[in-house]
């Protein structure tokens, strides 16, 4: 089964229920949380691992795939420290990247789920290497900035909850000066 975004099972929930910060996944607390019966799972899933696979393919879709489709759409002349800086914002705006840490945990549990993973994890390097390559960046500094651009957005919405939205943009702006800058 494909997860939507308005079906019953909402990528937001279902992992913060089956992960709970457990080190192991667990679908009887998912089951709880969604609003359909062990059954109706079970006729949509034929098994926790498919289930698992679905969330996964969710996640690359809405928080990979529809930024680079973002990307994708600005304008052929924008410049690529616009483009990282409209990438940073939408990744913010839409909150990607919350679930980057929970999704790789899963991993850890599920090695089957790691291609998958890695295969988002790579385009996303891939979007992002380009912008730094079109500013001018090469070599170390180019995959350097790459990495630390990814770690940084797949972690900060996790590590900065309590952050004012006001004090959060600041920081947004610095952070985008800081890897522009040669």
């Amino acid at each position: 089964m494909k997860l939507t975004t308005g079906s019953p099972c909402k990528l937001s929930g279902l992992i913060a229920q089956g992960c709970e910060c457990k080190s192991k996944f667990n679908l009887d607390s998912v089951l709880k949380a969604m609003p359909v019966s062990k059954g109706s799972f079970y006729w949509h899933f034929k098994n926790r691992a498919e289930f698992l696979a679905a969330l996964v393919a969710h996640w690359e879709l809405n928080d990979t795939q529809s930024v680079v489709k973002a990307l994708g759409e600005l304008p052929q002349s924008a410049i690529a420290a616009d483009k990282l800086w409209e990438l940073m914002c939408n990744v913010y705006e839409m909150n990607y990247g919350r679930y980057d840490l929970l999704i790789r945990s899963l991993t850890l549990e599920f090695p089957e789920l790691e291609k998958a993973v890695a295969a988002a994890d790579q385009l996303r390097f891939n979007h992002v290497r380009q912008l730094f390559t079109e500013m001018g960046f090469e070599g170390d500094a180019l995959d350097m900035r790459t990495l630390a651009f990814l770690s940084t957005t797949s972690m900060d919405q996790m590590l900065l909850v309590d952050i004012p939205s006001e004090s959060y943009e600041r920081l947004l702006k610095l952070r985008h000066e800081f890897f522009i800058r040669p």
